[in-house]
């Protein structure tokens, strides 16, 4: 099965979240061991972003990506994490 756009765009903004989660340990605004894991803000990012497009679109946020598009964009951004604070 191939994935859709939607699902593509979701996974590439998982990367681009875990990106920026790791600039912000790199930079001292997210403790990596916190209160607040970053792999914890990477997943409450992807839902709030699914949650924000899923109102502006008018459909429900469960139908825009499927289930496996959405483990993928977290294990991508938790990877993206994760390597940014083992070569930045």
């Amino acid at each position: 099965m191939r994935p859709s756009r939607n699902e593509l765009l979701f996974v590439a903004l998982g990367a681009a979240l875990g990106a920026v989660v790791a600039y912000g340990v790199k930079a001292g605004f997210v403790a990596s061991d916190g209160a607040l894991p970053p792999f914890a803000i990477v997943l409450l990012g992807l839902g709030f972003v699914e949650l924000l497009v899923g109102y502006a679109t008018g459909r429900s946020p469960g139908t825009l990506v499927g289930m496996p598009a959405r483990f993928l964009a977290f294990v991508v951004g938790v990877c993206v994490v994760l390597l940014g604070g083992k070569f930045a």
